[in-house]
């Protein structure tokens, strides 16, 4: 299961990205229905805020954070839309299970997820290395 809706914070960019990534004929095709209604679920519930009311513990599109495992092992990973999506180089699509888990959730919270394996996961968000919003970044 990943962060309630109601513990996460969308900003108004990132709610109508995502939205329209889910509605849009040519890229909601790809997805599953699982995604897609995890995604309609985040942006029904998340409140929604402007760029001037993001604060820098809060993971936006494009952020990198480090995570830590219960096992202690650590995973540096960015956000990302799913065309630039690359596990290997810790690139995570925003409509994964991860990256449902991860957008609008804040520096020091517990998230958890199912991987597609069914395999359940956890991790707390460690620190948020990057965030476009507090870098001034918010052009793409």
């Amino acid at each position: 299961m990943n962060a309630l809706p109601q513990d996460k914070l969308i900003t108004a960019l990132d709610h109508a990205r995502l939205l329209g990534m889910i509605t849009r004929p040519g890229s909601a095709a790809g997805l599953s229905r699982d995604a897609i209604d995890a995604t309609q679920d985040i942006l029904d519930s998340a409140p929604i805020i402007t760029l001037e009311d993001v604060t820098p513990d809060i993971v936006t599109m494009r952020s990198r954070m480090r995570l830590l495992n219960a096992n202690g092992d650590e995973m540096i990973v960015t956000l990302c839309y799913p065309a630039d999506a690359n596990l290997a180089q810790g690139q995570v699509s925003v409509l994964s299970p991860l990256g449902l888990s991860l957008i609008g959730s804040r520096q020091g919270q517990r998230i958890t997820w199912t991987a597609p394996n069914q395999t359940e996961h956890a991790a707390t968000i460690e620190e948020i290395v990057y965030q476009p919003e507090a870098a001034g970044d918010t052009t793409a």
